[in-house]
């Protein structure tokens, strides 16, 4: 990886910047070492290892999946050790990665390259679930970045609501929704939607997010509309 980033050459002060700060960023050697795609996986890691989000024989739907670290981690925990084809499911286990770059296969995840937010991406979704309930819905979409914050915190927040809608429809009762969001103005109502259906609602960034990003995430655990709970 990082001989990569020494043999090629960049023009812009920019792109040197960003070269020098993956080179420096421990994540990102973490990654390498643990074969990884992306320093990504260290997020949903953290996460798991506080909620429990990942467990065996669960459905979990993958949103803005690539390059596919965040199923690479999935994989890992619910097929150790196992040498699982990529069209079979296994221990009643189903893992659907949606993105709308393609991505590399991954053990025992079903991948599907289309724009999550078209109901076309979401009917191959469902003819995927064959009428199974999700487990576990993670959305780490993230928004074509403008460079203006307000923009993208609300195409951030679009993605948001969207992919809550497509939980609505497929998650179980007592499933789990994660999201992750780019701060601002409108996080607040979007958090009061989600205490309206979801009996508890942390907000938490991870310490693998960069310091200086606007990223947090919504873990929505024991999805129940009737029921609400507070933010801590």
């Amino acid at each position: 990886m990082f001989k990569y980033y020494q043999q090629c050459y960049y023009t812009t002060t920019s792109s040197k910047r960003w070269i020098a700060r993956q080179i420096r960023d421990k994540y990102v050697k973490k990654a390498a070492q643990d074969n990884f795609r992306a320093r990504s996986a260290y997020k949903l890691q953290e996460l798991d290892n506080k909620y429990n989000l990942i467990t065996p024989n669960s459905v979990i739907v993958d949103c803005g999946a690539s390059p596919g670290s965040w199923c690479q981690y999935i994989s890992r925990k619910i097929f150790p050790s196992k040498n699982v084809d990529v069209d079979v499911n296994v221990d009643n286990s189903l893992i659907i990665a949606v993105d709308l770059l393609p991505i590399d296969p991954i053990t025992g995840v079903k991948i599907i390259q289309g724009d999550f937010t078209e109901l076309v991406t979401q009917q191959k979704i469902f003819d995927l679930l064959n009428k199974r309930h999700v487990d576990v819905i993670l959305n780490d979409m993230a928004p074509n970045f403008t460079g203006n914050h307000f923009v993208d915190h609300v195409r951030s927040m679009e993605l948001c609501e969207c992919s809550l809608t497509f939980a609505e429809l497929v998650l179980k009762p007592g499933g789990t929704f994660l999201c992750k969001f780019l701060m601002g103005e409108s996080e607040s109502e979007f958090r009061n939607k989600l205490k309206s259906k979801f009996k508890k609602i942390r907000y938490e960034k991870p310490h693998s997010s960069r310091n200086k990003s606007t990223e947090g995430y919504f873990v929505c655990l024991e999805f129940n509309k009737n029921v609400t709970d507070g933010m801590t």
